[in-house]
């Protein structure tokens, strides 16, 4: 018979591969000497961008991996690591890891990630973090794209307004036929 302690680490993996098979994203950090205090409030605000943190044994966590199939993964699961897996959106979380691992140099470090099935590097989930929200990236987007038609729409409608004002003038310097011709003599009988 099993022990429990054997049945709570599978269960664990299968969670956790089951998180990960449904959205492949995670960010891989270094965790060294950090107090449990510390490490809960690091929790708490992952939690409120919809991304958690797990802390388990490294064997325990590349059992996990395993089914992803992303070579160089395991590699970055060397030392003391979390597993930080996303919500929706990536870039909330990296930037929550990268502001706590700049109040905390020493103890916690960004080793990499993977997201939408790329496997990234520590610059690169930092350059990750440093971006805008998607929200704002997508409005900047929109305005790059409205811009040029929006001036494509504004001469179009100075053209006609230029084609309008040219009629209207040549109407009022041209006079207006009746269709009945003017004679210049009249007929005296």
């Amino acid at each position: 018979m099993a022990s429990v302690g054997r049945k709570v680490k599978e269960a664990i993996v299968e969670e956790l591969s089951t998180k990960l098979s449904k959205r492949p994203n995670v960010l891989v950090t270094a965790m060294n000497r950090l107090q449990a205090p510390e490490t809960d409030a690091l929790r708490e605000k992952l939690y409120a961008s919809h991304a958690q943190l797990i802390m388990g044994s490294r064997r325990l966590l590349r059992r996990a991996i395993e089914p992803l199939n992303v070579a160089g993964l395991k590699e970055l699961l060397e030392g003391s690591v979390g597993l930080v897996v996303t919500g929706e959106e990536a870039q909330p979380a990296a930037k929550i890891i990268v502001e706590f691992r700049r109040a905390h140099e020493e103890q916690v470090s960004v080793k990499g990630g993977l997201i939408d099935g790329h496997l990234l590097d520590g610059g690169t989930v930092e350059q990750l973090a440093s971006l805008p929200p998607k929200p704002a990236l997508l409005a900047h987007v929109v305005a790059t794209i409205e811009s040029p038609i929006a001036e494509v729409i504004m001469m179009i409608e100075r053209l006609i307004g230029d084609l309008v004002w040219i009629a209207e003038q040549a109407a009022a310097t041209k006079p207006l036929s009746t269709g009945v011709p003017e004679t210049g003599a009249t007929n005296q009988t």
